[in-house]
């Protein structure tokens, strides 16, 4: 028999093979359907937690447990438990970028150095940043201005405010993940 790819079609046939016996072991089981007895072992354990099966006898480890079915099958077909849902994503809000996005969305007018005082990222990285958001339209140069410690240093002016999560670097530009649009960097003849 072919191995099946398919989760829900791997515990459809399992769960039929458990039905039509007496007592089976997750081993009997696995060995049937041509796949892994840890795949199977998974799948009981859920059947074991929503009592569709119980445990009969616990042999050695080689023999494997032995179990039967202790509900009708009618009754968890309609409730046969399937592959887990994945949850979506969710945006680490921590990341280094994310908290430079926050920032400049927070101050409007930065420069280098706040960003290195109020984020935990690196220098390079804040750099890098910088420049892929100035070479795609988000942000512009102010103008110079000496700091607390009489070094010249750059201010920058936040143009295009995208929303709360941070536009990703691209190769050629920067995704907002906001609107889901890609920004190409701007020409060199129109800066």
């Amino acid at each position: 028999m072919n191995s099946p790819t398919n989760p829900s079609s791997i515990r459809h046939q399992a769960w039929g093979l458990m039905c039509s016996r007496q007592t089976f072991s997750c081993k009997e089981i696995a060995q049937t359907l041509n796949i892994k007895t840890n795949k199977v072992v998974g799948f009981t354990r859920s059947l074991i937690r929503k009592r569709a099966i119980e445990v009969i006898d616990k042999r050695n480890k080689y023999q494997g447990t032995l179990y039967r079915v202790c509900i009708e099958r009618q009754a968890l077909q309609l409730q046969m438990p399937m592959a887990p849902k994945r949850k979506e994503r969710r945006i680490k809000k921590g990341t280094r970028s994310q908290q430079i996005w926050n920032t400049i969305r927070i101050h409007r007018s930065f420069s280098v150095e706040l960003l290195q005082t109020t984020t935990n990222a690196s220098l390079s990285l804040i750099n890098n940043y910088v420049w892929h958001l100035e070479q795609s339209g988000f942000i512009r140069k102010q103008g110079r201005f000496l700091n607390q410690s009489g070094y010249s240093c750059v201010k920058y002016m936040l143009i295009k405010d995208l929303g709360r999560l941070y536009p990703t670097t691209q190769k050629q530009g920067m995704w907002d993940q906001n609107t889901q649009t890609f920004y190409p960097f701007k020409e060199r003849g129109n800066e």
